[in-house]
């Protein structure tokens, strides 16, 4: 719940650019081969094509040769998570992240626990296997990627929270990917499911969250009254999340609304996953709100971490002074201190624009070719 988030473009430029800066944005969107976060992939920017003077000139955005990652979706689609429509929220909110970052990187995702309503606290299960995100469309419609995640998930929130016993089962099949892989580890509160777990109230999460009659001297866990897989499994999703990475694989933790009270363990995994975050009280992407752009802006910081870069290496014979660069489909000038250098068929940001993109604070970014440089 995690090479660089970036699209390409290459746009009219000279005194017939596209609207700098604060002038009237264009239409939001990927390139289909490398775009980042946006919307309505496909589309051109304001001016492209067509000239101030009248005269026009062919825009084409750039493909560049590049080894995808894979961001590999956890997802809990536990019962807690059909409250203030949380599930709906966390499946819509990753459908934009791959909407957008298209075929500039591969994309799988899996639920827990597994859609069934017989056992409660089944392993979760590979809901979409990984495959290239969707080339740009002009339809305006989703692609196939996207619609499939959409569709997998589609299922209600219901049942438990078996994280171990899901990062387990998905260990062997994750193993065999090649490239890049990321676990982006999504959950709503602390993981339990686990039969053979023994607890004191401490640990017990009915205690942990207050539950009536769960007091300091009742430990809800404990049969006849409870059960044992209502204990924090904590040692247990750890070790998984260790076995992950050390096998290569990090995990980035995103804590939705509700997992405020396992912020400790939550923590841990981050540490453990190797995706820590070093400023901020939180290792882990906590997100705080219900709303679909908070928890929008976790996944970009997300994306950024797994494929921000800023360098960019052209496919095929550009000519260098009919290049340009788009952030969220604004030009950004030619510069060598601020905007962007271009050496041979690699292209590098420079200065606050590159921090831009690592920082994941750029949507998108898109180099076209065909119209004149913009230059500063």
């Amino acid at each position: 719940m995690l090479a660089g988030l970036v699209a390409l473009v290459a746009a009219c430029g000279s005194k017939h650019h596209p609207p700098l800066a604060d002038d009237a944005p264009v239409p939001n969107g990927g390139d289909g081969t490398n775009g980042l976060i946006g919307s309505d992939a496909g589309s051109m920017p304001a001016a492209c094509n067509t000239l101030a003077d009248g005269g026009s000139c062919g825009c084409q955005d750039v493909p560049l040769f590049a080894d995808p990652p894979t961001m590999y979706f956890v997802l809990d689609r536990s019962g807690s998570m059909a409250e203030s429509n949380k599930w709906t929220t966390v499946r819509l909110a990753v459908a934009d992240v791959v909407r957008a970052i298209g075929p500039r990187a591969n994309f799988g995702a899996a639920v827990f626990p597994a859609p069934s309503n017989v056992d409660q606290c089944a392993s979760g299960v590979e809901v979409m296997s990984v495959r290239r995100g969707d080339p740009a469309s002009t339809s305006g419609l989703d692609g196939p990627v996207t619609t499939a995640l959409l569709s997998a998930t589609a299922a209600a929130a219901n049942g438990g929270t078996p994280t171990s016993a899901t990062l387990n089962a998905l260990m062997p099949k994750l193993a065999q990917l090649k490239g890049k892989l990321f676990v982006v580890l999504a959950t709503d509160g602390g993981p339990n499911c686990n039969q053979a777990a023994v607890c004191s109230i401490a640990g017990c999460m009915p205690n942990i969250e207050g539950i009536a009659g769960c007091d300091a001297t009742t430990n809800c866990c404990a049969p006849p009254k409870g059960t044992p897989s209502n204990c924090l499994d904590d040692q247990a999703t750890l070790a998984a999340v260790n076995k992950l990475k050390a096998a290569g694989i990090p995990t980035y933790v995103i804590g939705i609304p509700g997992s405020a009270p396992y912020a400790a363990l939550l923590d841990s995994l981050a540490i453990a996953g190797g995706t820590a975050q070093t400023t901020g009280s939180s290792k882990y992407y906590r997100v705080d709100s219900t709303d679909q752009t908070v928890l929008l802006t976790a996944l970009k910081s997300v994306a950024a971490k797994v494929t921000a870069t800023c360098t960019f290496k052209l496919q095929g014979n550009v000519d260098p002074t009919l290049v340009n660069v788009f952030f969220d489909e604004v030009v950004v000038p030619q510069d060598t201190t601020n905007g962007w250098t271009m050496t041979g068929g690699t292209i590098t940001l420079q200065g606050t624009s590159c921090q831009k993109v690592l920082n994941g604070d750029v949507l998108d970014v898109r180099i076209i070719a065909g119209c004149p440089t913009v230059l500063k």
